[in-house]
């Protein structure tokens, strides 16, 4: 932190204490995951097995007679909120207490982890819900990511590799059938990527993905809680280049809206590569 005050020691001291406000503000962001998709589907296991520690539910958020479970994870004094949220297999198209609900759940949420069943033979349900989320409560698409999660349970079931963890040549056939056919229904901005939790299969591409989508500001604190064995060199390369991204934009944002001289405006212009590039190499000691 030190060494991030002696480039910015220039600034006027109400601008630097601004500059290290926000900072403070990055560093500590606890990130929200919404969580979606049918009863048994395995949104909770996935969860566990991709995160550090087990999920914790903390309370019921309530929207007229429909509910929301939130759950949290804390590390560290980081806190990590998921909120599993109602809707897959219930009729929810022009429902008055679901948009209530919706209206106040969705600008806290960072992204929706959409969970569906590798063996499942419809998703009408979840595409009536999807089209509500998007049609009807206006959450952008590219928020979403989709999971064909129990990727084991997908026939021939039986010839699953134990030893290996991973599919047969048949049943990677046609868990790449189920893939093209939730990118037909859903039309993902994201990859769509196939998972076991139990067997651990595909759980670090999960989790490189899940950086992807995120915003840049969420993208630290998630993979903070990553377990070790998912936080790839892949995943903190995301994660430390959208903070040097949010770091280059709070900087951006002195320059075009505080007054400030001419010659301190030019003299932050030419440290701000510096600033970003210093942070990024101090990321693994915030994160």
């Amino acid at each position: 932190m030190k060494q991030l005050e002696a480039h910015l020691s220039f600034l006027p001291e109400r601008v630097k204490q601004r500059f290290f406000s926000e900072f403070h503000t990055l560093v500590n962001y606890s990130p929200t995951i919404g969580l979606m998709g049918k009863t048994g589907a395995g949104k909770s296991s996935l969860i566990n097995a991709l995160f550090q520690s087990p999920l914790s539910a903390v309370s019921d958020v309530s929207g007229c007679t429909r509910h929301a479970q939130r759950f949290s994870m804390v590390i560290k004094q980081q806190t990590l909120t998921f909120i599993d949220l109602p809707g897959v297999g219930e009729s929810v198209e022009y429902d008055r207490e679901y948009h209530a609900l919706y209206r106040d759940l969705l600008p806290e949420l960072d992204i929706i982890i959409w969970v569906l069943k590798a063996d499942d033979r419809a998703w009408s349900a979840d595409e009536q819900c999807y089209r509500f989320l998007t049609e009807q409560c206006g959450y952008e698409r590219s928020r979403f990511l989709f999971v064909l999660n129990q990727a084991d349970k997908i026939e021939p079931c039986r010839e699953w590799d134990e030893h290996r963890h991973q599919p047969s040549l048949n049943q990677r056939m046609n868990l790449n059938a189920k893939l093209d056919s939730v990118v037909a229904h859903f039309e993902p901005v994201h990859p769509v990527i196939a998972v076991s939790s139990s067997e651990q299969y595909q759980l670090t591409l999960l989790a490189e993905q899940l950086m992807q989508a995120l915003p840049a500001k969420a993208s630290s604190g998630v993979a903070r809680q990553l377990a070790s064995r998912y936080r790839s060199e892949k995943v903190d390369t995301t994660a430390r280049n959208d903070f040097g991204l949010c770091i280059g934009d709070m900087i951006e944002s002195l320059i075009q809206v505080i007054p400030l001289p001419s010659v301190v405006k030019s003299a932050l212009t030419s440290v701000k590569n510096t600033v970003v590039s210093l942070a990024q190499s101090l990321w693994s000691f915030f994160f």
